[in-house]
């Protein structure tokens, strides 16, 4: 799950907010679910790739993974991440208004009562303290970098997954293999520019289930533009999946 799904489910999963865990199970052995029973969940907030539960002196971290996802009852209304559960939950937790399952996804305890202010709100593509000069920076510094790799590291662009970085390189005209360095200033600034937009975008479509229908070249077989077949393969160090055009992506 991608920082604006994040974005979406930290909205979607507030009304949990000062709401006391009745009933908690689950395979994690991060935490004895029972542990959490009787305590008040204080605060619900995304960064990144990162959801976040807040309680009184501890907070409960998920990252999704690859393939994670959640899904919850909320006043009578059902919502879910990005793909499809698994068949055991990694914790559940039962609320007086709802359900919260998290499945296939990593949990950390971070031992603080405002986990929120830990985070570097700068770098976080879904912020409203997002800072496009910083990170612009931050990427410049990334000299000896494939664009695709630079676009998916969590320390200078916070929620880009695959999804985003394949679809800003093809809307920017940039191929994931190029360097960093090979960008000129003004490429860059478009790079960062159109990854705050475009995840913006990105959530507006995903709460209507429609962002499918709107990717350019994220597992597609042909280039939107020009018609010609996109390519595909592996790139960079994390060797995530890359699509992209020959003629249009330079």
């Amino acid at each position: 799950m991608e920082g604006p799904s994040l974005y979406l489910a930290r909205e979607q999963l507030r009304p949990f907010r000062r709401q006391v865990v009745l009933s908690a199970g689950g395979n994690t052995k991060t935490i004895d679910p029972a542990q959490l029973v009787g305590l008040q969940l204080k605060d619900v907030f995304s960064w990144g790739k990162h959801l976040v539960l807040q309680f009184d002196s501890f907070a409960l971290r998920f990252h999704f993974l690859m393939f994670g996802t959640f899904e919850a009852e909320v006043e009578g209304k059902w919502v879910t991440g990005d793909y499809r559960r698994s068949r055991e939950p990694r914790l559940a937790l039962a609320f007086a208004n709802g359900r919260f399952h998290a499945y296939s996804c990593s949990i950390k305890i971070i031992v603080s009562k405002a986990a929120r202010k830990d985070y570097d709100l700068r770098i976080d593509i879904m912020s409203r303290k997002w800072d496009e000069r910083h990170v612009s920076r931050l990427l410049k510094a990334q000299a000896g970098e494939q664009i695709a790799d630079a676009l998916l590291d969590q320390e200078v662009f916070a929620g880009v997954g695959n999804i985003i970085k394949n679809e800003v390189l093809a809307i920017a005209g940039v191929r994931p293999t190029r360097r960093v360095r090979t960008l000129s200033s003004a490429k860059l600034k478009a790079i960062v520019r159109e990854t705050r937009a475009f995840s913006k975008q990105f959530y507006r479509w995903r709460k209507k289930f429609a962002l499918p229908k709107h990717l350019l070249t994220h597992r597609k077989a042909v280039c939107r533009y020009c018609g010609r077949k996109l390519l595909r393969a592996k790139t960079g160090k994390r060797q995530r999946w890359s699509y992209w055009c020959s003629q249009d992506q330079i």
